[in-house]
């Protein structure tokens, strides 16, 4: 598979056209790619507001030493870029035809220059150019993603910007329950706010708290934020995106307008990772519905301490754990090893599928593995290539979206379960199968039908 990269001209315009699988996180493949004028920060700014919130949820509160937090933070991210642009129009039919023609790249190593044709480049992601179907009036499904504890929107930049690449408009809430370092609440009046990590003791009640109870209003919290994440979804699909003001200081939405009547609401489907996936549950409970019209779910390593997991789901359900997350099993809120609760949860749904990328990690789905490969590594002791971890998960959501659409399974979705019990089995009797781009899987639930 060709590799394609734009040039500078047209890069802002048509970053969607790019190949997920083969385009992982180009800033750190092309750093000298000249195109950063486009291209949005990595780290959200001011970088001080990210570095002072990791500080203060590893328990420091000296503002000097915070400062020496920052400053690391500084030094390892602050040229990492997203290739992508505020404010970029939906693609359609129309626009990608009046592109003409792009620069190609290929490999890492070196480049060859060339010209192709955007509608060959299209044709690396499998999408007709002429096709009502995928690029027509109404028809985009949507995406919507809560990240986990400590993370934030920017951290699956990879992850999600490789799914949106295939056709689908992908929110990534960045939450304001206190889970993440901290993030800025913006008011019509110019004032804002911020909101760091919250702990026990950072609150106050007549009745103490306890941690499930932080836990669960910060669950409640997520699910309202998913609600009004799919109402903006509607208020965008019905014109009234130029009635929409960002209240985030310069930050254009030109744009807003063009998703009239682009959107497919019955095909909104909630994704999360670690607390993100707790949260991503329990805004199945009662689904679909007039204020959930979810399709199906995609969970990557449910919380082993975010609260309680939501059974009540009717809904095509993917939970994709790596492999750090089977292996380590914890007792989980009195009903039993984490592993056998989510089994039992998809087994539960009869429409779903559970299955462990071997030798990946908890952050083997965030873009750290991509940034910091060395500290990644170190720290999590995988075996799995951070790049093909990224491109298995990558792949497996694809086919599940794309199964949601049209009930066919392909890849991973195709396999027999062929591990049930996993580590809490017998070794001898754990069966790897090979995803596509060579990595092991273990398949434990897969659908009754």
């Amino acid at each position: 598979m060709r590799r394609a990269v734009l040039g500078p001209d047209q890069y802002h315009k048509f970053c969607f056209a790019l190949h997920p699988r083969d385009n992982p996180l180009l800033p750190l493949l092309l750093p000298q790619l000249p195109t950063r004028p486009y291209a949005r920060p990595w780290l959200p700014q001011p970088i001080s507001l990210i570095g002072t919130g990791y500080a203060r949820l590893i328990g420091i509160y000296s503002p000097p030493i915070q400062s020496i937090v920052t400053f690391f933070l500084w030094a390892l991210g602050s040229k990492t870029v997203i290739p992508g642009v505020v404010d970029a129009p939906v693609l359609n039919a129309k626009t990608v035809e009046g592109l003409g023609e792009v620069i190609t790249g290929v490999g890492m190593k070196g480049k060859r220059k060339g010209k192709e044709s955007v509608e060959e480049i299209l044709e690396l992601r499998n999408i007709d150019v002429k096709s009502e179907k995928v690029l027509g009036k109404g028809t985009l499904p949507m995406v919507v993603f809560t990240h986990g504890m400590a993370g934030m929107s920017q951290s699956y930049s990879n992850l999600l910007g490789s799914i949106a690449s295939h056709g689908y408009v992908v929110a990534a809430v960045e939450h304001r329950d206190g889970s993440g370092p901290g993030t800025v609440v913006h008011y019509p009046d110019g004032g804002e706010r911020y909101v760091w990590h919250l702990a026990l003791e950072d609150l106050q009640s007549e009745t103490p708290m306890t941690d499930l109870d932080l836990k669960e209003a910060q669950l409640n919290f997520r699910e309202a934020e998913i609600i009004e994440t799919i109402r903006l979804f509607e208020r965008l699909n019905n014109g009234e995106g130029a009635k929409i003001r960002n209240l985030k200081p310069k930050s254009p939405e030109s744009a807003l307008p063009g998703f009239e009547d682009r959107l497919d609401l019955a095909a909104i489907t909630v994704a999360g990772h670690s607390y993100g996936a707790t949260g991503a549950l329990q805004a199945l409970k009662n689904a679909p519905n007039k204020d959930m019209p979810i399709n199906g779910a995609i969970m990557l390593d449910p919380g082993k301490g975010s609260g309680p997991l939501n059974h009540d789901i009717k809904l095509p359900t993917l939970v994709m754990q790596s492999g750090q997350w089977t292996e380590r099993q914890t007792k989980f809120y009195d009903e039993g090893w984490h592993f056998d609760v989510v089994k039992k949860l998809v087994e539960n749904t009869k429409k779903g599928w559970f299955m462990t990328l071997s030798g990946s990690a908890h952050p083997s789905c965030t873009d750290a593995p991509l940034i910091v490969p060395w500290i990644m590594k170190l720290a999590t002791h995988t075996t799995l290539d951070g790049r093909i971890a990224l491109r298995e998960y990558i792949s497996t959501s694809v086919d599940f979206l794309e199964y949601l659409k049209n009930g066919q399974k392909k890849g991973m979705l195709q396999k027999e379960a062929g591990s049930p019990a996993g580590p809490l089995g017998d070794a001898e009797k754990r069966v790897n199968v090979k995803g596509d781009f060579g990595a092991d899987w273990e398949m434990h639930v897969i659908p009754k039908t």
